[in-house]
């Protein structure tokens, strides 16, 4: 008893150390909480009088200064352009009980107005991410695009500006391409604003400013944030900003753009996530936004040698995920917008229909850092191990993270691939930033094959192969202390199989956050000094929603493996294991469980080295629910 007292105690220390660890970081800058009001609270004028707006949630947008990391930014759309009047703005956030989201803006300008040519006018430019239109290439949702704005270019009604005149709906035919009076109902109710002008728009007196009263109809997006647990909303947008147009002297017109996120409406960089919960309302405290990610440290444990090989202690208790390209399981797992923004993507080769895909990779991702230092290690389940230097065919693995001093022309962080994959020759290699690591030494990595594995071998069924990386951080920007902790990035993991018919020849991406240096989103991560590595982050404790798989360790195995998953009640569990013909070769009663994590051992001594795949059903008889998981793969070498 006094064993089990004490380490309740250590345990105890270590949750709080990490909860004054994670409070004592900057709050998250890609991240808001809109509150919750009641229907009709809001009355849409453009006058922000409602005493909600005074205790909403809000960005500051400002030109010329550093923008919320890790990807707002700021840039003059014509660079001879001299700016004259910066944006300084202020944008507000509230959602309302009939799941409709509400931003106002504030926007100081002295020159309001715009005209018929590209990038003279003044607007908003705004992206959400449609979660009821997936894109079916990538099982990403699809960027909607909602445009506030005075461009007035290819308007029927209008060739030149009226003086006075408010701006215009632009965007797809969801939420409207023309002006109130051609707008149809159903546009309308998708998205509307009104705007005042303290001044005159689209003439050549000084004006004072434009403010907004925008909403946006959440249900045909696919978000909820009505239901208990609410929702995550991911958008972004983009202030533009045109000034002097009208008075008549060129020199001193100028137009710029301050993103907050990603300035276009593409997949592209990063989103806000904005968080919304019915309970969460106008007097509510709110919670901490927590990180993605948090990297536990492995100052605890001697360095891992950088073979390919990542059988050292320390991996087993690092930060873990598995990324493959069933994707739409694995990504259920993952945190914040990972949720949804995590994809995958079969291209086409040279033409071709995409054909199915037989034989799909799946890895086991694990991170911590020491010191200065971030480690990676890959474990990668793949029946054919291929190398090409046709990028779209490759076999591989690239982390992608964010450099903390080098900004792009839009004044964001610029991101760095780094990259591992097998050659035309069948060796491993390295691409992209992770050359100039290694050649400045400032990265090592290996990779080793499993077992038999052959690489460019059609004739045999491989196993798969590992990987680990160490990547100095001083090599991305970062001071020797990792200054505020923070790491943005994203991974993704290359899969190519080529057989002797070519039409049947497929090469398969699959990302979790950051498929490459241009986005989707980028996972918010805490490198934190006071989580050491084998304190679990308690994420498996809670109940899921479904049967949740959390892989089998040790993978490859012999004899034995521990097949670890959760179930979302209470039950009888059968576990289903197949060969690679589909053939169930094992099956196993599990009677009255209970629900949470659990865990069976599963001795292979009279069966052959192999792929084997798995299948967890849960059967509830009191309540007559069923549930089934996704397939798991494991790999039995004797």
């Amino acid at each position: 008893m006094k064993t089990q007292k004490l380490f309740v105690q250590i345990f105890a220390i270590v949750i709080l150390l990490q909860a004054i660890s994670l409070a004592q970081f900057a709050p998250r800058q890609d991240a808001v909480w809109a509150r919750t009001v009641p229907a009709g609270t809001i009355t849409m004028d453009g006058v922000l009088n409602e005493a909600a707006w005074s205790q909403a949630e809000s960005f500051e947008i400002n030109y010329g200064q550093n923008g919320p990391l890790p990807t707002s930014g700021w840039r003059a759309e014509f660079q001879e352009d001299a700016v004259t009047d910066p944006t300084h703005a202020t944008v507000k956030f509230l959602v309302s009980s009939d799941n409709q989201l509400w931003l106002a803006f504030d926007i100081p300008d002295s020159s309001i107005g715009g005209n018929n040519t590209w990038a003279r006018w003044d607007g908003i430019l705004m992206n959400m991410k449609d979660k009821a239109d997936l894109d079916p290439n990538i099982t990403i949702p699809k960027a909607v695009e909602y445009f506030y704005t005075w461009w007035i270019a290819d308007f029927p009604f209008a060739s030149t500006p009226i003086v006075g005149g408010s701006p215009v709906f632009r965007g797809n035919d969801l939420v409207g391409n023309n002006v109130d009076t051609i707008r149809t109902p159903e546009q309308i109710a998708a998205w509307d604003a009104r705007t005042v002008v303290v001044g005159t728009s689209n003439d050549a007196a000084r004006d004072e400013k434009w403010v907004v009263e925008m909403r946006v109809d959440l249900t045909l997006m696919g978000y909820d944030v009505t239901q208990t647990d609410g929702d995550l909303v991911a958008m972004n947008f983009s202030l533009w900003d045109c000034d002097y147009l009208f008075e008549g002297d060129p020199s001193r017109i100028s137009t710029t753009r301050t993103h907050l996120q990603n300035a276009f409406t593409t997949n592209g960089n990063n989103v806000l996530s904005i968080y919304a919960k019915p309970d969460i309302g106008l007097t509510s405290e709110l919670p901490i936004i927590q990180p993605d990610v948090v990297i536990p440290n492995g100052a605890a444990y001697a360095d891992p040698v950088i073979d390919g090989k990542p059988d050292e202690d320390v991996w087993a208790g690092a930060y873990s995920f598995d990324l493959g390209w069933d994707i739409e399981n694995l990504r259920a797992n993952y945190p914040g917008a990972g949720k949804f923004m995590s994809g995958h993507f079969e291209p086409e080769l040279g033409g071709n229909p995409r054909p199915p895909v037989l034989d799909p990779s799946l890895a086991q991702v694990k991170m911590f850092f020491k010191d200065h230092f971030l480690y990676l290690a890959a474990t990668v389940m793949d029946g054919r191990v291929q190398g090409t230097e046709i990028y779209d065919q490759i076999d591989g693995l690239r982390l992608t993270l964010g450099n903390r001093t080098e900004k792009n022309a839009d004044d964001i962080m610029v991101f760095k691939q780094i990259r591992i994959n097998f050659d035309g020759t069948g060796a491993p290699t390295a691409y992209e930033n992770l050359t100039t690591l290694v050649d400045s030494g400032k990265a090592e990595f290996g990779v080793a094959l499993t077992g038999a594995t052959t690489v460019n071998v059609n004739t045999d069924i491989d196993e798969g192969y590992s990987i680990e990386m160490k990547i100095d951080l001083t090599g991305l920007g970062y001071p020797t202390d990792l200054g505020d902790k923070l790491i943005f990035m994203g991974v993704m993991l290359a899969d190519g199989d080529s057989f002797d018919d070519p039409l049947a020849n497929y090469g398969t991406r699959a990302w979790w956050f950051r498929e490459n240096d241009g986005g989707p989103v980028t996972a918010w991560g805490v490198l934190d000094p006071n989580t050491p590595v084998g304190v679990d982050d308690q994420k498996n404790t809670v109940i899921p929603n479904s049967i949740e798989l959390y892989g089998n360790f040790p993978n490859p195995f012999n004899p034995s493996t521990t097949i670890k998953f959760a179930i979302p009640e209470a039950g009888d569990v059968n576990i289903k294991i197949y060969n690679t013909v589909g053939e169930e070769i094992r099956n196993i009663n599990l009677v009255n469980k209970n629900a949470g994590e659990l865990n069976y051992t599963f001795n292979a001594a009279n069966i052959s080295s192999g792929v084997y795949f798995y299948k967890i059903s849960l059967d509830n008889s009191a309540t007559g629910k069923n549930y089934l998981s996704n397939v798991g793969k494991m790999i039995l070498l004797k």
